[in-house]
């Protein structure tokens, strides 16, 4: 039987097998530091999101199932990459905070020659093209996923962020 191929369904292969394909480039830059993806996206959204940095919003902003963030951070407890601290003013609210190992090592994570490579076939019309295009997507399947009060990041508009 002949597979029944529309343009979304190779579009979303594409840009699946893609990110798949940039995923690599960037883990094995990552190799050397002993930091997964997953790790590193985890530190840098803890960093963002300060004192909202929960294990519920962590979930959320990363488009991860709350079992999945809360085993991540287990491991990332146990590695001394971060810490849980009772919320004082809501006792059954966790925060989550970056150690000092943790700090050092997402520092180092921030050389992202791989990332570079890759983005720079593209020119900056190209870009803001492509950081358009993302964005609806993303927005599109976060109303799918009926996800309510996420504030998303990167913002739709570029220009919400200090770029060099």
């Amino acid at each position: 039987m002949e597979e029944s191929l529309s343009i979304n369904f190779v579009l979303w292969q594409l840009l699946h097998r893609s990110f798949g394909a940039i995923n690599k480039a960037r883990q094995k830059e990552l190799d050397r530091y002993s930091i997964t993806l997953r790790q590193s996206a985890v530190l840098g959204a803890v960093l963002r999101l300060g004192e909202q940095g929960t294990p519920t919003e962590l979930a959320k902003q990363l488009f991860l199932e709350i079992n999945t963030i809360s085993e991540q951070l287990k491991r990332m407890e146990a590695e001394g990459l971060i810490r849980k601290v009772k919320d004082l003013h809501r006792k059954n609210l966790v925060r989550i905070e970056v150690t000092q190992k943790g700090h050092r090592l997402y520092r180092k994570t921030l050389n992202r020659k791989s990332i570079n490579y890759i983005m720079s076939v593209l020119t900056e019309e190209e870009k803001l093209e492509l950081w358009s295009i993302l964005a609806k997507l993303r927005g599109q399947a976060v109303k799918k996923l009926r996800i309510k009060n996420l504030e998303l990041y990167p913002p739709v508009n570029p220009a919400k962020l200090q770029l060099p």
